[in-house]
């Protein structure tokens, strides 16, 4: 029987009735049925806490709790709904805020975007940015729209960050170091001989010592110290990690059989030239961040760069990996340094929170060892990174994996009594996919097929 693929989308989400929707009974639902429903109860929810925060901002505009007496709105709000009072403040100064940001209110009455992309929204909307963020709104609100919430918040940091530089309200080098210390550490003893460690550290810093103790921990299990079943927690692997380096006064472990970077930092090739921004375009494609997402100050890039080794990974403005080694059997470093960006350093199974150390190269389509046979390639159209739980998924419980050309991953339920493979929920990115320049595409059609000929 030839296998039908059905496709559900959010149309089926906009499509119900709130009445209906709201007297559903999920218990007489099929899966899924139940799984459309929820997200349904989510959109609805949004909208109206959208609406919710729109009429109080109307209230408080218009005074209206003064009718009954009422020290404040919030005040008056917390006598009258089961909300704690910073709520109920926070409420009033995000309604009184929304009119000065329509498109943002637009999405949220909408549904499109919920109450804390909102917020982030409106925290990176800060004075001295009022005018960029007005021209940059809808492009804000359509990239946040299609991420997760911690995706989204790491974008904005990222575009604040850029805006600021692009403005020239902050100096290149970064915030004023007397802001916050860059690295804090105390000790104390304990009553019964213990110690308690404390310590915060700039973003710089505390990468530099989250990749230490990771490696170590990694080479841990590596040599058998640590395993599934020690019964440790991670904390606990994490101490016990951080006396081993500190015992050795060596470097730490390793990873994929070479040592592992202290700091690994993304950028693009404008930024690592030194050259300004020139325009609003040229700012949406900027990125210097660390591994991890966060934003680095392009003064701080240069900086690092001084001790860096610097490895090639060539990336198109849309986001694609064009080059990233050669063709081998098992993935490369080049490779999986190429997987890690391009799937936004997790699993690449839609909705999976795994970090991509946890992963393994997948071949899509399986790596076949006949020369005369160009399937089944160790190539970055046919490699993702996937945790062992969902490599167990794919290979053992019958989902199908499908990679698009532009680095995206589909995945394909085992097929139904019926023969029917249908597509999985669909998952919100942890990264936005940068628009696609044109010129770029046809520059890269030109790469390949140049390539293409050469062979």
């Amino acid at each position: 029987m030839d296998e039908v693929v059905c496709d559900e989308t959010s149309e089926a989400v906009d499509s119900v009735d709130l009445a209906e929707l709201l007297a559903a009974d999920t218990g007489e639902m099929s899966d899924e049925a139940v799984r459309l429903h929820l997200l349904a109860l989510h959109r609805v929810h949004a909208r109206v806490e959208g609406a919710i925060t729109a009429a109080t901002g109307t209230f408080a505009v218009r005074k209206l709790h003064t009718a009954d007496a009422g020290r404040s709105p919030a005040g008056w709000l917390v006598a009258r709904v089961d909300q704690p009072r910073g709520r109920c403040q926070a409420e009033v100064t995000l309604g009184e805020l929304l009119p000065e940001m329509p498109v943002v209110a637009a999405a949220f009455r909408a549904g499109r975007i919920g109450r804390p992309k909102v917020l982030q929204l409106a925290e990176v909307r800060t004075p001295e940015l009022v005018e960029v963020f007005a021209d940059h709104e809808a492009y804000l609100v359509s990239e946040v729209a299609r991420l997760r919430v911690d995706g989204a918040g790491r974008f904005l940091r990222a575009w604040q960050q850029q805006a600021r530089l692009h403005i020239g309200w902050i100096d290149p080098d970064g915030p004023d170091p007397g802001d916050a210390p860059r690295a804090r550490v105390d000790m104390s003893r304990t009553f019964a001989g213990r110690w308690v460690l404390d310590a915060e550290l700039c973003a710089e810093d505390g990468t530099i010592v989250r990749s230490a103790i990771d490696a170590e921990v990694d080479e841990l299990f590596r040599v058998g110290t640590f395993s599934d079943h020690d019964g440790m927690s991670p904390a606990e692997r994490r101490g016990y990690a951080v006396v081993q380096i500190f015992a050795r006064k060596g470097r730490p472990g390793t990873k994929h059989g070479a040592p592992r970077p202290s700091v690994e930092v993304i950028c693009d090739e404008r930024t690592l030239q030194g050259l300004p921004i020139d325009d609003d375009e040229d700012l949406r494609t900027r990125i210097c961040e660390l591994i991890d997402g966060t934003p680095l100050a392009p003064a701080s890039l240069h900086r690092l760069l001084c001790g860096a080794d610097v490895h090639r990974l060539v990336i198109a403005a849309d986001g694609e990996v064009l080059d990233a080694g050669k063709d081998i059997r098992l993935a490369n470093r080049g490779q999986r340094r190429a997987l890690r960006f391009r799937h936004a350093r997790h699993c690449a199974f839609p909705g999976c929170e795994a970090p991509t150390d946890w992963t393994e190269a997948h071949h899509v389509i399986e790596y076949d060892p006949d020369p005369s046979n160009d399937r089944g390639r160790t190539d970055m159209d046919n490699l993702v990174p996937l945790c062992r739980y969902h490599h167990h998924k794919v290979h053992e419980g019958g989902f199908t994996l499908i990679l698009t050309p532009d680095g995206r991953v589909r995945v394909e339920r085992p097929p139904d009594a019926a023969g029917r493979r249908c597509r999985i929920t669909p998952a919100r990115p942890h990264r936005r996919p940068v628009e696609t320049d044109p010129l770029h595409a046809l520059a890269r059609r030109r790469i390949k097929a140049l390539v293409a000929a050469a062979r």
